[in-house]
């Protein structure tokens, strides 16, 4: 017992007031006022309801600690805990104890996420895609925002200084968008700051939670009026000293801008920000001698194994040297080719990647270090960049007709890389089901190929850059896939990746191109050495993505599956007998099968989901079940924390509290204090509306208004108790069980006048948790 005592002394007894709520609902409402300046960061506000919990969750155990005054310094720990479990329940708990105690692989797991979210900010533009990545991120972020607004503001006792915590939230708006942080951010930010300096002024002044009564001003306000204006005025000079700002002064409009310089096309990300952000300023130029604008590719994504679809490592050896160029899987020497000649100029555009045909042999003129990657047909940069470039390429791209197509049947060379069919294990059913409807009877890779991009051309599909970011599909993987077969609208990477992606099914090794289609003619004519070259011309906004399938004697083949996008290739319409005899040219179909052949089935990274749509797992339903029990939590928060609280302080009434070693004289620790305060929060519940310039003769009187004839004498005690105590000073007190039970005889007697409404009210949304 005395061990007991003993701890109790030294934690404290504990704090009744609301002080420690109010003030966790207070840093709650700045962090998510400020975080309403992420609209335009964010594609859609689905990444919201997350970021509260794991904001609430972070601020939730803090305000436990803080129950006990010896525990309040330990209060950054517990948010530092309360993010970390608010992390793992919203998105780890498949790998967690419980749900939501992380482990090793919930580390392991959050890393994985974050470095997906790095790749989505690197590689996009804003609003970028309401993907999960972007999701945790902005969780993540905005917990530790309040971890911080929390530790500054309460434990640290400098409420002003929060306002560092509010910035942090408002910078990416202010740096990487258009329209800053926008009128909501700017007044939720505003409001959630003045909440927070008003609550810690109030409850806390100089960081002592506080229950009752006034107290001497604590200079919170002229702090942070004073801080307020330092950051106005620093973001007001900020902008005209550092580059790279445009028109405004935070936060409406001060921002990192790029947009003067050249742009990057990045081949390894969702094209849809670029091609919602980027405009018809011309990227190149360049000379042909087609009679037709062509599609230049960069790079190409053929490893769809990860979450986000990639280029393959380089492999190593590459040569540098361009003058004799030739892929590694070229089509027969007896297909007749065309050789085209395209002279390119990059007039705003900035790319590692050299924009050029497909099957180039020769680049000439380029400055700068470039290595050939014969498995992909691209030229990547060491060092280098496009940027100013102009350079002539030679490229020969075999005469393709529906008939030659139609021959060539063998399985693909035993030498070709197996990334180009490979599939991972989480390829949606959907997916799998979708290709063999589609295409899985007809009778060779041509036809199949033909069916699957008639069906993505069909009416039943749309393109629409807007939609997957407001469905919250945008980007890459097998999940966003699965998403478009759904909603059926989407735009090039989602169109081609679904093409590549049900060819692999089917048995097709596929990849996918990234780069230019075809531009616009810009009336130039030129004549080089005794060559006519017509001029078009690419602009950002012709930024595009489309499936290449490879075809055993043939290479590498393009189509065009994005309807109102690109142009389809002759050999890619309506099937026709003319063209080339394939009888005429030695098809490997034709003669005995090469020995190196090898079937092109697709080959998976794990076991094939044969089944249905797979039903939850442990972990989601521990998930929902959690979020179930968090929402009954914070509905029934009021009644359970009143109720608590009107346990304690009877508790204390009839136990009587003693004087606190060194500490001050506290009157608000006295039985006659915590009865009579206990008294009016019942009264309060009931109705009751209770004037501060009254006093307790004042306030019994009306309260045995309420109660009607017959008001019982414990009424009369309690009042008496008060005022004894508060007008001696009294620091401490022994017990009072009569006073204990004068204050439950008043609650009965409130409770039985009272409408079946009223005690409703009492009870689910007592007045008094929403009042000092």
């Amino acid at each position: 017992m005395s061990g007991g005592r003993s701890l109790t002394r030294a934690l404290g007894e504990p704090s009744t007031g609301p002080a420690r709520w109010v003030l966790a609902v207070a840093v709650f409402g700045a962090v998510m006022g400020a975080s309403l300046s992420l609209g335009g960061v964010l594609a859609n506000s689905g990444w919201f309801p997350r970021a509260s919990i794991v904001v609430a969750v972070t601020l939730f155990i803090p305000a436990l600690l803080r129950r006990r005054p010896g525990l309040g310094p330990f209060a950054p720990l517990g948010a530092l805990a309360g993010w970390l479990l608010g992390l793992t329940l919203m998105f780890f708990p498949g790998t967690a104890i419980l749900g939501f105690i992380p482990t090793t692989r919930t580390v392991r797991a959050a890393l994985d996420l974050s470095a997906e979210a790095s790749a989505v900010v690197m590689g996009s533009v804003a609003p970028a895609p309401t993907v999960l990545p972007m999701i945790f991120l902005a969780a993540a972020g905005l917990g530790f925002a309040a971890l911080l607004i929390d530790t500054v503001a309460v434990t640290v006792a400098m409420p002003a200084a929060g306002a560092l915590g509010i910035v942090l939230i408002m910078l990416p708006a202010a740096l990487m968008t258009d329209k800053g942080i926008g009128t909501a951010g700017f007044v939720g930010a505003a409001a959630g700051y003045l909440l927070l300096l008003g609550c810690c002024r109030w409850y806390a002044p100089e960081g002592r939670l506080r229950n009752g009564g006034n107290a001497a001003p604590s200079g919170t306000l002229a702090r942070g009026a004073a801080l307020g204006a330092a950051v106005v005025l620093l973001m007001a000079i900020v902008p005209a000293a550092v580059p790279g700002f445009t028109q405004g002064s935070f936060p409406q409009g001060s921002r990192l801008n790029g947009s003067n310089g050249p742009t990057r096309l990045d081949p390894m990300i969702a094209l849809g920000s670029d091609l919602r952000t980027q405009s018809s300023r011309i990227n190149l130029t360049y000379l042909s001698n087609t009679n037709t604008a062509q599609y230049l590719r960069l790079s190409t994504l053929e490893d769809f194994t990860g979450k986000s679809w990639q280029p393959t490592p380089l492999p190593g050896g590459l040569s540098s040297s361009l003058d004799a160029l030739k892929p590694a899987a070229d089509a027969n020497a007896a297909v007749p080719r065309t050789e085209t000649i395209t002279q390119v100029t990059a007039r705003s555009l900035d790319s590692e990647w050299l924009p050029a045909p497909l099957s180039p042999t020769q680049v000439r003129d380029v400055n700068g270090r470039w290595l050939w990657n014969p498995s992909t047909q691209t030229i990547l940069g060491q060092g280098a960049s496009t940027e100013g470039q102009e350079y002539t390429v030679r490229s020969e791209m075999p005469v393709l007709t529906p008939a030659l197509l139609e021959a060539a049947t063998l399985p693909p060379r035993a030498t070709l890389n197996p990334v180009f069919s490979t599939l991972p294990n989480d390829v949606p059913q959907l997916v799998r089901t979708t290709a063999q409807e589609v295409a899985g009877k007809a009778a060779t890779p041509y036809k199949k190929a033909m069916a699957l991009q008639e069906y993505l051309r069909s009416d039943a599909f749309s393109y629409s850059l807007d939609t997957p970011a407001a469905e919250g599909y945008d980007g890459s993987g097998m999940q966003v896939l699965a998403e478009f077969l759904k909603v059926k609208s989407g735009y090039c990477v989602h169109f081609s990746a679904a093409m590549a992606v049900m060819a692999r099914e089917l048995g097709i090794p596929s990849r996918i191109a990234v780069g230019y289609a075809p531009g616009a003619a810009n009336l130039e004519v030129v004549q080089r050495d005794g060559v006519t070259l017509f001029g078009y011309q690419a602009a950002g906004r012709d930024a595009h993505a489309w499936p290449e399938l490879y075809f055993e004697g043939l290479g590498w083949v393009p189509f065009e599956p994005t309807p109102s996008r690109g142009s389809v290739p002759a050999y890619a319409q309506e099937e026709s007998d003319s063209g080339t005899d394939p009888g005429n040219i030695p098809l490997p179909n034709r003669t005995t099968a090469p020995e190196t052949a090898t079937s092109a089935a697709p080959t998976t990274t794990g076991a094939a989901d044969d089944g249905a749509a797979a039903p939850p797992t442990g972990g989601e339903w521990l998930l929902r079940a959690g979020l179930g029990l968090l929402v009954l939590l914070l509905l029934g928060a009021p009644a359970l924390v009143r109720s608590a609280g009107r346990r304690r302080r009877l508790a204390l009434v009839r136990r009587g509290t003693g004087a606190v070693a060194g500490a001050a004289p506290d009157p608000g620790r006295v039985p006659g204090v915590l009865a009579w305060r206990e008294l009016l929060a019942t009264a309060i519940d009931y109705g009751y509306i209770a004037e501060p310039s009254l006093t307790p003769a004042l306030h019994a009187e009306r309260i045995a208004a309420m109660l009607g004839t017959g008001a019982p004498p414990g009424l009369a005690l309690v009042r008496g108790a008060y005022e004894e105590a508060v007008y001696s000073n009294a620091a401490a007190g022994t017990g009072r069980d009569d006073l204990a039970d004068a204050v439950e005889t008043v609650h009965a007697r409130l409770r039985t006048r009272a409408t079946p409404w009223q005690r409703l009210r009492a009870t689910l949304v007592p007045a008094s948790f929403f009042t000092r």
